[in-house]
């Protein structure tokens, strides 16, 4: 046995352990050879499988880091106008497009689809708009990988430098995601050149010339390659960087190299399936739509391939690999636009079947996502998003003319599970820097005092309308305007809420923070006048004196909560004092 393990390392080409002397890869190559037990005769060859695998994923790690990095100062700098241009009345065409401007400047389409899925699972924008909008990210992706084959990579260290002194030095808010943003594009071109570094010296491995043979001749399974390099980076792009980088010191050829693109599509499809797998059924209409389609189309393009390839047709091609890689992923990705009416209509339809159980559902955290913070973040705003939607709905169900009992406990259901999976993504999470921390803990503690507000919707507002229903009371109709008024600006500060939450702006967070005191306001004057009322001997006042007095505090409640998210957000940027808001530069007196 120990033969064989000699022979079998000892046919590796050693030039590939000096891949990770200047990342400690040979370190820990070394140490886990010790732990192996394997002698000294087979450690440098068998250092040199490790040393690439840890480059390779090391790159695609920072890769990950770096666009999650800075799709956050995107979404803070951009946010609220890339989520109001999502709306029923705007066009497919329109959708598309922002959805590829978001895939492009996201570097990816994975994190664009758990948005727009995310968003249409909780009723914000519909189904067919978030299917546009992905499969519009597909192609803003495939943009995204034929800008980083430009020379720019040399941009890189000017990025990471203007972006980190922005970052680290800045004062203003917007200037400190501006220099995120920066940052972000600077760690990606790093990235990119640590995967070309580890795939380089691959080829010239013994072994290299009979599997690239291999893929040449079948390229299906170059395409489960791709689909296998894809699922493990968690990025198409990754995957894709990394086979280019290849194909520039390997003879991969033409149908090897088209099919690992189509696999890399396949991959991203079958990606984003698995994290929505658990989620309701509006948002897995949107992936299965988009999945759908993308299978469809790898196969058609599959058979074409080996038609192709069966009657000589891809040795006539007249340029290199690379190139036709890079113009096939961008042929596939223009042609499926295509079929975006198609894609809207086959996401209505999923929504339709999917939608014939109406059991609340579960909510639990795909496996290994909770330990990826790229992911987590997104997908704990996502679930925050959700909750925001689901008290929205309470409150419309509340205040109904005729409310479901049953239906306000299964949002209340929907609203506890939803914490619970905040919750569980939360104890989950890898150790993290303070930055991150300060990121992630005032959503946690939001996310509390929104199931705070389900609590009260479920249980003191419903059962006072309920006691409504039945008779048992009447409100005067000055007390019912002053409560309706009150319920309709309780609603605008959901609204306040969820954009705070969603792009951390100061000026969204002063506005709700002044919005929480008119409620407050509102509140006094009813109570004011109701007792005014009173002492004027209004019988159906004095009858519902109780029930008015308990229904506006609980309204005055609620919206206390949806503002603390504008407290936080307020304090991360300085801008409290120990009880106060700070005033302005224009020295405005602060807000109450």
């Amino acid at each position: 046995m120990a033969c064989k393990h000699v022979r079998l390392w000892s046919s590796l080409n050693p030039a590939v352990c000096r891949l990770g002397e200047s990342f400690g890869a040979e370190f820990v190559s070394r140490l886990a050879l010790r732990v192996a037990g394997l002698d000294c005769s087979t450690e440098a060859s068998a250092m040199t499988i490790l040393n690439f695998a840890i480059q390779l994923l090391s790159g695609a790690m920072v890769l990950l880091f770096a666009v999650r990095f800075m799709r956050i100062g995107i979404e803070r700098l951009w946010g609220s106008q890339i989520r109001s241009s999502l709306n029923e009345g705007s066009s497919t065409v329109r959708n598309v497009m922002t959805g590829t401007g978001l895939g492009f400047v996201m570097q990816g389409s994975t994190a664009v689809v758990l948005i727009a899925a995310g968003l249409a699972g909780t009723g914000s924008i519909p189904v067919g708009v978030a299917a546009s909008v992905a499969l519009g990210a597909d192609m803003g992706s495939a943009l995204a990988v034929q800008f980083l084959q430009l020379p720019v990579s040399a941009l890189g260290p000017l990025c990471i430098l203007v972006g980190a002194t922005l970052y680290l030095r800045a004062t203003e808010p917007r200037l400190r995601n501006y220099g995120r943003t920066i940052l972000g594009l600077g760690l990606i071109f790093l990235s990119l050149s640590i995967i070309r570094q580890s795939v380089a010296p691959l080829a010239g491995l013994p072994g290299a010339a009979a599997v690239v043979g291999y893929l040449n001749s079948d390229p299906i399974t170059a395409l489960l390659v791709g689909s296998a390099l894809t699922l493990l980076m968690h990025s198409s792009i990754a995957a894709l960087l990394a086979a280019l980088a290849f194909a520039l010191h390997a003879p991969l050829g033409v149908s090897a190299g088209l099919g690992i693109v189509l696999g890399a599509n396949l991959g991203s499809a079958l990606l984003s399936l698995w994290l929505l797998k658990y989620e309701n059924a509006r948002s897995k209409a949107v992936a299965g739509a988009v999945a759908g389609l993308r299978f469809a189309f790898v196969l058609l393009c599959l058979l074409l391939l080996a038609a192709a390839q069966f009657g000589g047709l891809m040795d006539r091609v007249g340029f290199g690999t690379g190139q036709a890689m890079l113009a096939g992923h961008l042929a596939f990705n223009a042609l499926l636009l295509l079929s975006a009416s198609l894609c809207v209509r086959l996401a209505r339809a999923l929504d339709k079947r999917f939608a014939t159980d109406n059991t609340p559902l579960t909510i639990n955290v795909p496996k290994g996502v909770a330990d990826d913070v790229g992911l987590a973040f997104p997908m704990i705003k996502r679930q925050l998003a959700s909750m925001l939607e689901i008290a929205a709905l309470m409150l419309n169900e509340a205040t109904a003319t005729t409310p479901d009992p049953e239906r306000m406990a299964n949002l209340e259901k929907r609203m506890n599970a939803t914490l619970a999976s905040i919750r569980e993504i939360y104890a989950k999470l890898p150790t993290a820097n303070d930055a991150e921390l300060a990121d992630i803990q005032p959503i946690i503690d939001f996310a509390v005092r929104l199931e705070r507000c389900g609590d009260i919707f479920a249980g003191k507002f419903i059962a006072l309308r309920l006691e409504q229903i039945k008779g048992e009371y009447q409100f005067s109709d000055e007390g019912r305007a002053e409560i309706e008024a009150m319920v309709q600006a309780v609603h605008r500060g959901i609204i306040l809420a969820e954009e705070t939450a969603w792009t951390a702006d100061i000026s969204t967070a002063r506005r709700l923070v002044s919005h929480k005191q008119t409620v407050a306001d509102m509140e006094s004057h009813s109570r004011a006048a109701h007792l005014a009322r009173l002492r004027q001997g209004d019988h159906l006042s004095l009858g519902s004196s109780n029930q008015h007095l308990e229904m506006i505090a609980a309204l005055k409640e609620t919206n206390s909560k949806f503002a603390t998210i504008a407290y936080a957000v307020l304090d991360r940027h300085g801008d409290l004092r120990e009880s106060r808001i700070k005033p302005n530069q224009s020295g405005a007196a602060p807000i109450a």
